[in-house]
């Protein structure tokens, strides 16, 4: 079997950065289809609790969980080493240069966000995952939500999500070659459309923080009532 591939991805700073950039594309993509689930909350609890149940007894899902573990680790631990690279080999005034060349606050606060990211990533799976489900998978998410500490913290894990990706989607592209006068403005767009829609997790959560669920159902009860 040929290895020289594999090796060039990992010894090369070239392949390390090719490693980040496909990774993070398929993790960007991933968070859509996550964001795509929880606004089935917004349909109610059969909607939710059926997509729910649908995913654990389906057995693919823990493979799926797997590889999407992987991911997280090699974008990790690619981004940490090229990082590293960068700082180590860039000389001195260097990243205020950067900045005079137009560097964006997404570009410059990655490592920042990226660790943000990692640590609300665990304590969402600690809140979520990795606990008991019996309540119910709508009533335990959505009791979250009525949460003010846990919103407070959903909502700033959006953010950092959103910036993260508003510079990391069209960097990917970028390192892969993707660099076009035509298509480079659609990938930037594009890039920012999909950060953007990152903050549609923080809307999810701040509609059952103010209970709009609730007054909602109330106000189709009362139509009902007059009807």
């Amino acid at each position: 079997m040929d290895t020289t591939f594999l090796k060039r991805l990992i010894t090369t700073s070239l392949g390390r950065k090719s490693l980040m950039a496909v990774t993070g594309l398929l993790l960007g993509a991933f968070m859509l289809i996550h964001l795509g689930e929880n606004l089935l909350l917004l349909k109610g609890e059969t909607a939710y609790n059926g997509w729910v149940e649908f995913l654990l007894s389906n057995p693919i899902t823990p493979l799926l969980e797997l590889g999407l573990l992987l991911l997280f680790l090699v974008h990790i631990t690619a981004g940490v080493w090229v990082r590293v690279e960068d700082f180590l080999n860039a000389p001195r005034g260097y990243e205020a240069r950067r900045w005079q060349g137009g560097r964006t606050i997404g570009s410059a606060t990655m490592l920042y966000t990226a660790a943000a990211i990692l640590v609300y990533l665990v304590y969402h799976m600690l809140t979520f995952r990795f606990v008991d489900h019996s309540m119910g998978f709508y009533q335990m998410v959505t009791g979250a939500f009525r949460s003010p500490v846990f919103t407070s913290i959903y909502v700033a894990g959006s953010a950092a999500l959103a910036l993260h990706l508003s510079h990391g989607m069209q960097s990917a592209f970028q390192t892969l070659g993707v660099s076009h006068p035509k298509y480079t403005p659609l990938i930037k767009a594009g890039g920012w459309l999909v950060a953007l829609a990152m903050l549609g997790f923080a809307l999810i959560s701040l509609y059952f923080l103010f209970n709009m669920d609730l007054k909602a159902a109330e106000a189709g009860f009362q139509v009902i009532i007059i009807r």
